[in-house]
């Protein structure tokens, strides 16, 4: 323990999560060649090069990559003991909880559970990034992300993951849509133009079945939120495929109406996914709670 330098593994950590002397030794408040001086000493210690440069910044070593979840979680246990975590109360608490999801999320979800934010954390600060996919269990590990809501299911130990509801999805249109009825033919519905939102979101299912059958949509555009579709679909002849929650709320604000997709697509769980840690955190228990609570009865 005698060699144990807490500070060095912070640099360790924080030169994992930023690939960046520079960025390390701004979150520190040190300069960079302090910085570059404690990366020796930890190459030194563990006997491993740990980051490697590369034209994208500092590229982990599979040491690095071994070590950062046990110390990034190991310092984490250390500052929730020494912040006494125990004590979060959500009357008198101003953090800030940092929440990832859809634009489709932010559109049916986030209203609920910011009007229980509001009246059960009147001071606390909620910051909503948007989600992409790929990077959502990352961003859980290394503390950009409280909480993810998100269709595609992440199988990950390390995450804990609460199902919230399950929902179908449904073809968008423009309500005055000429050839398409309520329950067009798969022929009709591959004769039309559609517009696709961007895979990073996580909506994939209506692509993957029609590859899967051997076929493929005719995309005439692609958008990297759902939240233009309507106003988009209203005034052309374009077709879409949307979660049937949110259809409601499209069909109400825009001049679009939903039809019966002809695929036999499964219907998808959405799910609520924290970091499980070695030590509890109160505040982020609490929010699961909330979350989980306001959107199963939804």
């Amino acid at each position: 323990m005698r060699e144990v330098d807490l500070n060095l593994m912070k640099t360790f950590v924080l030169l994992y999560e930023t690939r960046s002397v520079t960025r390390t030794a701004e979150a520190m408040f040190i300069t960079q060649p302090s910085v570059s001086h404690a990366l020796r000493r930890l190459r030194r210690q563990f006997n491993d090069e740990l980051f490697l440069r590369s034209p994208d910044g500092l590229t982990p070593t599979e040491t690095a990559e071994r070590m950062y979840p046990r110390l990034q979680q190991a310092l984490e246990v250390i500052v929730e003991t020494v912040s006494d975590a125990a004590a979060f109360s959500p009357r008198t608490s101003e953090r800030t909880f940092r929440l990832c999801a859809t634009d489709l999320g932010e559109i049916s979800l986030l209203p609920a559970v910011l009007a229980r934010l509001e009246d059960e954390a009147p001071r606390c600060t909620v910051e909503v990034t948007p989600l992409d996919f790929a990077d959502a269990a990352q961003n859980l590990r290394q503390g950009r992300a409280d909480a993810v809501i998100c269709t595609p299911r992440i199988d990950a130990p390390d995450l804990q993951r609460d199902g919230l509801f399950t929902e179908n999805y449904v073809g968008l249109c423009a309500s005055s849509h000429p050839r398409i009825g309520d329950h067009p033919t798969l022929a009709d519905y591959l004769g039309e133009r559609h517009i696709v939102v961007h895979e990073a979101a996580g909506h994939v299912d209506t692509d993957r079945e029609l590859t899967r059958l051997g076929h493929r949509r005719d995309v005439a555009v692609r958008v990297p939120h759902f939240s233009v579709l309507p106003e988009l679909l209203a005034r052309t002849g374009f077709l879409s495929a949307v979660p049937s929650r949110v259809a409601g709320l499209f069909t109400r604000s825009s001049d679009v109406r939903t039809f019966a997709l002809p695929l036999a697509l499964p219907r998808v769980e959405v799910s609520l996914y924290t970091y499980r840690r070695a030590l509890p955190a109160p505040g982020i228990e609490w929010l699961r709670e909330l979350i989980s609570q306001t959107l199963r009865t939804e």
